[in-house]
């Protein structure tokens, strides 16, 4: 049985998730208010689709976010302040807006007397898994400041619940989504990034990592049916594609082929991990998802292969922006530090 709905905030809606998201409701009747910092927005003006409503504000302003979720069913919260070494060298700005932020859509969400929220999670919780394939049961053990917040931002969900009864949640931990005009700071644009400038990819560690890869609109769908059927309340749900289970050497070598470069390329092992965004006590080595749980309440049966998917980011391309973390849910004082010179900003 599913939720009516006419319109829905999506927070980070112009972000790779977000967008599709937007898509995803539109095409299923309801308007989505995308809203997202308007440089984001700026940035991603092509690709937004016609119909939703885009506002532009951060998480961290309630007055903003109160005259977004106006006249709104449900909420699909995504944004999050993520990238590896942006994390993990402002841990204090993370905790704030991960935390804080989410305390913010929570307290509009209860306000506007929303019923419906799907708060956006992630695989981080689990850190390196106490057993494989992941199922919701496995322990969290999260390895970063990133997951910390996440796991943070999950209980606030139950917390608020408990508060509110009315307000029902739905916990959705994504593994490992990807899509055209991702930015070039994850591994597969990355990857294609290196292959299409004919440089070769570059593998830090053995190559031997595991990951199951889910194409976006896969994510899409799921996010927004999990917002709409009432038997999702309260559940934690895996998000990803079982089918696409990879290690990063097979990753790379797929997308070499799928490029055509198989005579010119091969990808290069930087077996120690100086001078990247990665560090060895951080990385997992082995995660990937059991998602029985969404096929049980979702319906959910990922559509897209990885090669399928691989095919529409080489074709499509991945995002080159100044700002390297546009997509990502930063400050405005990040923006204006950045445009200023003042600070360099790694992600």
């Amino acid at each position: 049985m599913t939720t009516p709905m006419e319109k829905v905030l999506v927070t980070g809606g112009a972000g790779l998730i977000g967008i599709h998201v937007c898509r995803e409701l539109l095409r299923r009747g309801i308007r989505p208010h995308l809203y997202d910092l308007p440089e984001q927005i700026a940035r991603a003006r092509g690709y937004l689709p016609e119909g939703a409503v885009a506002i532009g504000g951060s998480i961290l302003d309630r007055a903003m976010l109160r005259d977004a979720i106006q006249g709104c069913q449900g909420v699909i919260h995504l944004a999050a302040y993520l990238g590896v070494r942006r994390t993990e060298t402002n841990k204090l700005r993370c905790l704030h807006i991960n935390i804080d932020g989410t305390q913010n859509i929570m307290e509009c969400a209860v306000q506007d007397h929303i019923s419906r929220l799907v708060f956006a999670s992630s695989s981080e919780v689990y850190g390196e898994p106490a057993a494989n394939p992941v199922d919701e049961s496995v322990p969290t053990q999260g390895k970063t400041i990133y997951a910390v917040t996440k796991l943070a931002g999950e209980e606030m969900c139950k917390a608020y619940a408990q508060r509110y009864p009315f307000l029902q949640y739905t916990i959705l931990r994504y593994f490992n989504t990807f899509g055209p005009y991702q930015v070039a700071q994850f591994v597969i644009p990355k990857f294609i990034r290196n292959v299409m400038q004919d440089k070769p990819p570059v593998i830090y560690g053995d190559g031997r990592q595991l990951r199951s890869y889910c194409y976006v609109e896969d994510t899409a769908w799921a996010t927004v049916e999990a917002l709409l059927r009432e038997d999702t309340r309260h559940a934690v749900i895996n998000v990803g594609n079982d089918r696409n289970r990879v290690s990063l050497t097979e990753l790379a070598r797929t997308i070499i082929r799928l490029a055509g470069k198989e005579a010119d390329l091969e990808p290069v092992f930087q077996g120690r991990f100086a001078n990247t965004d990665r560090e060895a006590l951080r990385e997992v080595y082995t995660r990937y998802c059991d998602i029985a749980r969404a096929r049980e309440l979702l319906d959910f049966n990922p559509r897209f292969s990885l090669e399928q998917g691989l095919r529409r980011v080489i074709e499509h391309g991945v995002f080159h922006p100044r700002w390297d973390g546009a997509d990502l849910d930063y400050t405005l004082d990040d923006w204006l530090i950045w445009q200023r010179g003042q600070e360099e900003v790694q992600v």
